[in-house]
């Protein structure tokens, strides 16, 4: 939820147009090299357990909606928990980076996740940097005037530009990596699932 917009906050300051990520053209050594980094920067920003959360909460409210199902959330809960990973989430999204990011960017990403204001836009799913927000005024309410100061440095970089253009990649290859997984063991879902029935049909 963002903040309300009080009146006298600063305007966003107007965003060059961002540049497009685009694959690099690298050796096996310079990925591998790469990899370590753009995994410390993803634990930095907690992305991927933002993300987890999220799925998390998707599912397991996509599932209290169902009334015959209510009776073995546990189940639900404990197969997500087992199956919807921050970890496998983290490791889809850092080769992404490694594909799309120069060293030099992601350093430059580390160095801004480490200031105040770079900690709040990465404090919660809905306060992170995509461009959408980025654009909206009210964004700005998130922030004191140091804070304020920062982000305006910030959204002038084309490093952070071109990550704010890639927050809804991430997202959504975390919701692969979810879907993947789901999938693949939903067998075992099924199989406890019917155990239970067995031994606690559901209420009528």
């Amino acid at each position: 939820m963002r903040p309300p917009v009080a009146s006298g906050q600063p305007d966003t300051p107007p965003r060059p147009t961002s540049p497009t990520a685009s694959p690099l053209r690298l050796t096996p050594e310079q990925r591998a090299r790469n990899l370590p980094l753009a995994q410390e920067l993803l634990a930095l920003t907690k992305l991927p357990t933002i993300c987890e959360r999220k799925m998390m909460s998707v599912l397991l409210k996509e599932i209290r909606t169902t009334p015959e199902m209510r009776g073995y959330t546990d189940i639900f809960r404990n197969f997500f928990q087992q199956h919807v990973s921050a970890s496998l989430m983290s490791e889809e999204m850092a080769r992404y980076l490694v594909e799309n990011f120069t060293e030099h960017e992601m350093l430059q990403l580390k160095a801004i996740v480490d200031t105040s204001a770079g900690q709040k836009m990465f404090s919660t799913l809905e306060n992170l940097p995509d461009v959408e927000r980025l654009n909206d005024a009210n964004y700005l309410q998130l922030f004191d005037e140091e804070e304020t100061r920062q982000y305006k440095v910030f959204s002038r970089l084309p490093a952070f530009q071109k990550f704010s253009d890639c927050v809804p990649t991430l997202i959504d290859l975390g919701g692969e990596v979810t879907t993947k997984r789901v999938n693949a063991h939903l067998p075992d879902l099924m199989d406890d699932l019917r155990r239970r029935m067995q031994e606690q049909p559901p209420l009528n």
